[in-house]
């Protein structure tokens, strides 16, 4: 286990144009969305018109978009579990019980790995639920979460995670298994992002409001989602084995910059959804 908790938080500058446009999308749902706003609005931010067409060619050949009419685009149903997976992290500290020192597994071992898009699917889906790789084939958390096993085997396989993979409990774990298990996460470097992505809000809120209108938006779209990105992979464990304190402020902080991005966000669409007339 890696054990290194001097994380420095780094604004990320990969944001693809297919990101952006299912941010768009997504913020928009269930309505549409002309093709020209898109385009226009992401030009704003650096975007080639080609890039945004192709992106948006992409998420309807991928099912996550959909063309009902020529020149619109919305958010299609597929895309929709996605974007109430995102939108889960206003209340994510909800979502955890009292610890019972038992764990839930999933096996995969038996299920093929030739189908790339359907691993990656279901790999992320482990990953979005808190699992770690405990041996070949089997991934475990705490069964700390406001769910029973068959709920959560009904929300993994929403995510993604492939038919064929078994979702049980597991008790009475042997003392050397249990210690191993109990170290499967790398506690002191969440701790320390955490920390690290609350400084950089703290900085960004005083410096977004002189800023101009496009770099205030990117700014705040670019480390809005890495911050909401590690609420939603945070695995959520118990108290025994990480605080929960610092994740609570981190969401409390979030929710503070996420009403000042709103603003931003809003006055930065505004020019594009009622273009001055000239």
């Amino acid at each position: 286990m890696t054990d290194n908790a001097n994380y420095r938080y780094e604004p990320c500058s990969s944001l693809t144009a297919k990101e952006l446009v299912l941010d768009f999308l997504s913020n928009r749902a269930p309505r549409e969305m002309a093709a020209k706003v898109i385009v226009d609005s992401a030009a704003a931010l650096g975007f080639s018109e080609q890039s945004i067409r192709m992106a948006l060619t992409r998420l309807v050949e991928e099912k996550l978009a959909l063309n009902p009419a020529r020149g619109c685009y919305r958010l299609a149903p597929s895309g929709d579990a996605m974007r109430r997976e995102v939108r889960k992290w206003r209340t994510i500290t909800a979502l955890t019980q009292s610890w019972s020192h038992d764990w839930i597994c999933i096996y995969d071992a038996p299920i093929a790995r030739s189908d790339r898009a359907a691993l990656r699917r279901h790999e992320q889906a482990i990953r979005l639920r808190g699992f770690r790789e405990f041996r070949a084939g089997l991934w475990l958390r705490p069964a700390n979460l406001r769910l029973s096993t068959e709920e959560l085997r009904e929300e993994l396989g929403a995510l993604g995670l492939h038919r064929d993979a078994l979702v049980a409990e597991i008790r009475n774990l042997d003392h050397h298994a249990r210690e191993q298990a109990m170290g499967l996460w790398e506690v002191k470097v969440l701790l320390a992002s955490y920390q690290a992505l609350v400084g950089a809000m703290e900085s960004s809120q005083r410096r977004v409001e002189g800023m101009e209108l496009a770099d205030a938006a990117a700014e705040t779209l670019v480390l809005g989602r890495d911050v909401i990105r590690h609420i939603n992979l945070d695995p959520l464990l118990p108290e025994e084995l990480m605080p929960q304190r610092p994740l609570r402020a981190m969401v409390h902080r979030m929710l503070e910059y996420d009403a000042q991005a709103r603003t931003i966000w809003r006055r930065f669409m505004h020019q594009f959804d009622h273009p001055t007339q000239s």
